[in-house]
């Protein structure tokens, strides 16, 4: 017998085969009026030929039903309303304990021709059908997890490497403003050792690469702690990571936005992108348009503090340079990149360079660029650092700053051994789909938010 949602139901009413058909609702009461309700967006007013078995139903209990004969009116027809449709059915309560109930003839009517499904109160979507909270939790969900399926499958039909990055390492990462989940391996004889999540998959996938993986890909969780739970972070999140071997940073930004249109086709949200190549700005010609800041005759922390302070209240006398970077690049740069609606940022000040390679003729930059959507930063895009010497060097200068942070000795040795060039992209998934759709938080397309996890309102949002 062939299950169908209440949706289908009412779609299907002047069908004229209705063998096998069957479904299930939860009962509710509106008004004292009868119906049923599900995921689909349904919620179903219904009329028993027997009116007391109504009574007899538990409110929140939810019934299975089956359809095992029909018959209709001969009302009028109208575009909207058609004949009503008597089903015979024969229900059975889900909830342990209570015994079954029967009843024949219920009808399945259009709920636009009952005056308590009219005006504001209970909006009605389409023809028929009133858009619940739970429907709308299912239809974003359900985006999500199609976004999912079309992002592997653009990267797999591209020829890459789908990856499955494991989820206990050495060192979750050594971004400086990152912090790792920490947890404990014991082996049988007792014997421990420190293990972190990873805040991105990039160590992982790096090492594949030095061996020669040509292009690789993993879409899996990252974790972030420290207060990372805010409109766009959850601690826990879809992180999609790529690496191509060869290419420069123009052919990664095309790849980059051709992923981006392709989950955008699928949610059909609330942002709609501009057609063509997207904008590409240089952050130094940023900062000067929007600042009047020259970065580059600003390389010294006390001369950039002091730029700052004149221009941006929240800048301190202690803030470091990436902290007075990135004040300055929220108040000021971000909202001229929200009026692109989508574009790219690149060749980033060497501070902020994390692991990507030097701009070549252009002292002080790094390859390094970020899509922004809507003037939310969407991803980190890199011609990848090769030089073992200048690796060590940051990493050194992260680890004076961080001591707490872990290395990896297996990533060093492949950065010793030589990392093959190539280009790589890390961008966070849950956070793309969550603009495009307009949601209010990242939390809102989780199917398992992080906060949802603890008693309400006893952990802080930022």
């Amino acid at each position: 017998m062939r299950f169908y949602t209440l949706k289908e139901h009412f779609e299907l009413r002047n069908s004229k085969s209705l063998a096998g058909r069957a479904g299930t609702g939860r009962f509710f009461k509106f008004r004292d009026y009868p119906g049923f309700s599900d995921g689909s967006g349904a919620v179903w007013p219904v009329t028993f030929a027997d009116n007391s078995l109504a009574d007899k139903l538990i409110e929140g209990a939810i019934y299975s039903f089956s359809v095992s004969g029909i018959q209709r009116n001969q009302g009028p027809v109208s575009k909207y309303r058609d004949r009503e449709t008597f089903l015979s059915m024969s229900s059975v309560c889900f909830e342990s304990g209570i015994e079954s109930s029967e009843w024949s003839l219920f009808s399945i009517s259009d709920p636009r021709g009952l005056p308590i499904f009219s005006g504001k109160e209970n909006p009605l979507l389409g023809t028929a059908f009133v858009e619940t909270q739970t429907s709308r939790r299912l239809r974003i969900l359900n985006g999500r997890s199609e976004s999912i399926i079309r992002v592997r499958n653009f990267f797999c039909s591209s020829g890459y490497s789908d990856l499955d990055s494991p989820q206990l390492v050495l060192s979750g990462g050594i971004e400086r403003y990152l912090h790792p989940f920490r947890t404990t391996y014991s082996d049988h004889r007792g014997q421990s050792w420190q293990m972190e999540l990873p805040t991105s998959p990039e160590f992982a996938l790096k090492k594949l690469v030095a061996e020669g993986a040509f292009k690789v890909f993993s879409l899996t969780h990252s974790f972030r702690n420290c207060g990372e739970l805010s409109k766009h972070h959850d601690p826990e999140f879809m992180m999609l990571e790529w690496y191509r071997i060869g290419g420069d940073l123009s052919s990664l930004i095309r790849e980059t936005q051709k992923v981006i249109e392709t989950v955008s086709s699928v949610v059909q949200g609330a942002v709609v992108l501009p057609s063509g190549a997207w904008p590409v700005f240089k952050v130094r010609d940023l900062f000067e348009a929007q600042t009047g800041i020259d970065l580059i005759a600003s390389d010294d922390t006390e001369n950039f503090r002091s730029a700052g302070m004149s221009k941006c209240s929240s800048v301190v006398p202690t803030d470091t340079w990436d902290d007075v970077f990135c004040k300055l690049f929220m108040e000021f740069v971000e909202p001229f990149l929200a009026s692109q609606k989508a574009c790219f940022v690149t060749e980033y000040p060497e501070q902020m360079g994390a692991l990507a390679a030097k701009t070549l003729g252009r002292k002080g930059f790094v390859d390094r660029f970020e899509a922004y959507i809507d003037g939310v930063e969407i991803c980190n895009g890199y011609r990848e650092l090769l030089d073992e010497a200048d690796f060590a060097s940051r990493s050194q200068s992260v680890f004076r700053q961080r001591p707490d942070l872990s290395a990896d000795p297996q990533f060093d040795s492949a950065m010793k051994a030589g990392l093959y060039p190539c280009v790589g992209n890390a961008l966070g998934l849950d956070r793309l789909i969550a603009v495009l759709m307009g949601t209010a938080s990242i939390q809102a397309i989780l199917p398992w938010p992080f906060a949802s996890r603890f008693k309400q309102g006893s952990i802080a949002l930022e």
